[in-house]
């Protein structure tokens, strides 16, 4: 350890060196470039003045930072820190960041950098308790005042208030105004006090601007003294309008007296009182109450009115709605109300809900009427006929009768199976066309240029009704209850037209009519005795009962309902009904039920050959019924049926169909059935050739089942009634068929030779299969290529071709 000798020896040494004169002395440049060497290599750090005279190392840099912003009181300038140490400001600002990064190595206090200025903590805590003192002495303020008066930006000075916000002082903000709790205290108590005297609603606004207050802490105060309950009301619509309670009070009220007093109140009423939105706070307010879409009505209304309808006093004839209900109602406020009422009851509107009427007293009235149109309707008859009668000569007519039959023989196949030339007779406007001829021009004329008023006077019927109705009736609910019945009574007003005009008419021409359409109906019945014949040749005992079904269910079917049409006409019954576009049902679509009721309205008319005729109707629905036995003994299937058909019209329409003849003389048309055979087959190879070649996604059907029906008349020797729901079942006994070895003598032995050799029956099958799987999955994939399914068509469509050839050339002898 060195001692105080030594001291002194070194010193006098060092006193001696600095006396000495040095044998090399170095200019200021050298040295300055010396140093800018050193630091350039990094072998020093330091850091040179603006003006090159003065050095600082980092650790002395740091130190003079922190004395200027202690000379500054916690707060300086990057720019003014960078003058005042005349070092360049990328170096200042460089070691600020340095130092602030770690502060707790250079300084014992938190420092912030604030848009390019220094700021300690215990700064930023003196701006807080400036703001608290100003705030104090003035009681609001802006944070724009005080951002001027520190110059700092206002969000910085946000952020100190909510730091020091409830712990240093109480401040509520509203918006760029801040205040205090004394403030918000006098200003509640200016609230308070404007509020006590206020009635009427009051806009939070308008009042927070004649009171100075922000509005945001005007709706504070308000809803803090509406809680604690020191002044009474609401505020409503978005917290904009302050409405008093004894304000609501008196449109409680107001709304309670008008609805006790009047029945009903309007809500424009309502909304002229102040309420915004009438229908929330009328449902809320009266949940018993009947509410439109304009009024709300007392439930006592309602039930005067349901009283009145419960009553069954006989003198009660009609209800007059405008007695019960406000005058201002209309007839869509009268519908909505009175609509449900009578919904289980007997009485019906008038004149738009203005009176109830009991409808079945309404009905009984069209009676009053029957002798005074009876009357009219004759001389109307009898108008027309003189007027008419020498319009058309007979010549004529029957002229244009053979063209109408003309019309009717035309036939087309039926949608759902094929094999047959009389599946479906288009006869959809026949009645029309018969209606529409010369022949029958007379009921044109009575139903088109009859001027019906001119019979039948509005007065007339006026006082007829007004009679029925009762003198003590208003003179409009008269004339409202005349226009309901008016389609009624013209109704029956033309009909009895029509009646008494057919029974002076010359009634002949009804039979000749029917007379047209023998050869048709003829014609339709050879058709059906050869798909009988070919459903006989079926050996599987269950597919020729189904076979059977299936043409009484199609053909035999549209074949009754020609004659019940023929019928209809001939006896002048309105029936069928005509379909809602106004076109008239073709025999083929009239069911069954329809049917029943034509036999239904035969057996309650006065005629007595009409209720004769009722009993052969009977029997023949009973024949076309889905469960009717099919005989296999005694004849044929269908010869019950057919021979009620015959007695329907030979002894109805004139019509001799010599039935006896037709099912017995097969023997004798052996050439003309052969060549209606063949006409139905080249419609089937027709039919398969259009469904092959059409885009139609139900392709693969039509093919499956007009080669069926082609390939079962080869083996069965005349056409097969095949539907689409029996083609995997033919298809299969057609299989079974051609296994089995067959004679050169069976009919059409070189078409069923062709179908073994082109093996036309696994091709079927197959397509029977794709078409079922199809099915099966809703028309989706089957997963059979497209490729496959054309490639099974075109084949199936050249055996079909073959199979046509065979049979023009093949003399068959049709199955007995």
């Amino acid at each position: 350890m060195a001692n105080w000798s030594d001291i002194r020896n070194l010193a006098e040494q060092l006193k001696r060196v600095q006396a000495a004169e040095s044998a090399n002395c170095l200019s200021d440049r050298i040295c300055v470039d010396i140093v800018s060497y050193l630091i350039n290599s990094g072998r020093l750090q330091i850091y040179r003045t603006n003006d090159g005279r003065t050095l600082l190392t980092k650790t002395e840099l740091f130190k003079e930072i922190i004395e200027e912003l202690d000379a500054h009181r916690g707060r300086i300038s990057l720019l003014e820190l960078a003058d005042n140490l005349e070092v360049e400001h990328a170096v200042v600002e460089f070691h600020v960041h340095e130092m602030l990064s770690n502060l707790q190595d250079f300084y014992d206090e938190q420092c912030v950098l604030i848009a390019g200025e220094l700021i300690t903590k215990s700064y930023i805590r003196r701006i807080a308790e400036e703001i608290r003192d100003r705030l104090e002495f003035r009681g609001v303020m802006t944070v724009t005042d005080f951002a001027r008066s520190y110059n700092l930006t206002p969000q910085f000075l946000l952020s100190i208030i909510n730091d020091y916000n409830g712990t240093l002082f109480q401040i509520q903000q509203d918006g760029d105004r801040l205040c205090t709790q004394v403030f918000i205290s006098n200003q509640k108590a200016k609230v308070y006090g404007y509020l006590s005297a206020v009635v009427t609603p009051i806009s939070v606004a308008d009042c927070a601007a004649k009171l100075d207050i922000p509005q945001k802490v005007f709706t504070v105060i308000i809803e803090s003294l509406i809680s604690g309950g020191k002044i009474k009301g609401s505020l409503i619509a978005g917290k904009n309008v302050f409405i008093p309670t004894c304000y609501q009070r008196s449109q409680d009220k107001y709304i309670d007296d008008f609805l006790k007093q009047n029945g009903y109140i309007e809500w424009t009423i309502v909304q002229r009182i102040g309420i915004p939105d009438p229908s929330s706070y009328l449902r809320q307010r009266f949940p018993s109450a009947i509410h439109t879409k304009e009024f709300t009505i007392n439930e006592s209304v309602v039930s005067q009115i349901k009283s009145v309808l419960e009553d069954k006093s006989p003198d009660t004839h009609w209800i007059d709605v405008s007695s019960y209900l406000p005058q201002v109602f209309g007839a869509q406020e009268r519908e909505w109300l009175i609509k449900p009422l009578i919904k289980n009851s007997d009485y019906v509107p008038v004149d738009g809900y203005m009176y109830l009427y009991p409808a079945i007293r309404l009905a009984e009235h069209v009676s009053c009427f029957d002798d005074y149109i009876r009357e009219q309707a004759t001389a109307a008859a009898l108008d027309r006929k003189k007027r008419v009668g020498g319009k058309v000569s007979g010549g004529s007519a029957a002229k244009n009768e053979e063209s109408i039959t003309r019309a009717v023989d035309r036939n087309k196949a039926k949608t759902g199976g094929v094999g047959s030339r009389a599946r479906e007779i288009k006869t959809k406007n026949v009645k029309k066309k018969y209606l529409k001829k010369n022949a029958d021009i007379e009921e044109d004329d009575n139903q088109s240029n009859i001027n019906v008023d001119s019979y039948l006077p509005r007065e007339n019927l006026l006082s007829l009704l007004s009679a029925a109705v009762g003198a003590k009736a208003p003179e409009d609910l008269v004339e409202c209850l005349l226009d309901q019945l008016l389609p009624q009574i013209y109704e029956s007003f033309l009909s009895l037209v029509k009646s008494v005009f057919l029974q002076t008419a010359d009634s002949s021409k009804n039979r000749d009519r029917c007379l047209a359409e023998k050869d048709s109906l003829v014609s339709t019945i050879l058709s059906i005795q050869l798909l009988e014949r070919g459903s006989l040749a079926v050996d599987d005992v269950n597919l020729r009962t189904q076979l059977i079904r299936q043409l009484l269910r199609s053909e035999v079917s549209t074949f009754v309902n020609r004659l019940y049409l023929l019928f209809a006409q001939n006896y002048d019954i309105e029936w069928p009904k005509q379909t809602k576009e106004g076109e008239e049902i073709s025999p083929s679509e009239i069911t069954i039920q329809l049917r029943d009721s034509l036999a239904s309205i035969a057996s309650k008319m006065a005629d007595g050959s009409v209720k004769e005729a009722a009993s052969l109707l009977q029997q023949i629905n009973a024949c076309l019924r889905a469960n009717a036995e099919i005989s296999d003994s005694n004849g044929l299937p269908l010869d019950e049926v057919f021979f009620l058909s015959d007695d329907l019209a030979s002894c109805h329409l004139g019509i001799n169909l010599s039935m006896s003849l037709l099912r017995t003389g097969a023997s004798k048309r052996k050439r003309e059935d052969r060549l209606l055979a063949l006409e139905i087959a080249n419609q089937t190879e027709e039919q398969m050739v259009a469904a092959a070649r059409s885009d139609d996604d139900n392709y693969l059907a039509s093919v499956t089942l007009a080669g069926t029906a082609l390939f079962a008349q080869c083996i069965a020797g005349c056409p097969v009634p095949v539907h689409g729901k029996l083609v995997p079942q033919i298809a299969a006994w057609i299989t079974k068929k051609l296994a089995k070895p067959s004679s050169n003598s069976a009919p059409y032995a070189s078409a069923i030779n062709l179908l073994r050799e082109r093996k036309a029956c696994d091709k079927l099958n197959r397509l029977t299969e794709i078409v079922m799987l199809e099915a099966k999955h809703h028309g989706g994939e089957s997963g059979v290529s497209e490729e496959e399914k054309r490639s099974l068509v075109d084949e199936l469509v050249t055996v079909a071709s073959g199979c046509i050839k065979a049979l023009q050339s093949g003399s068959p002898t049709p199955t007995a």
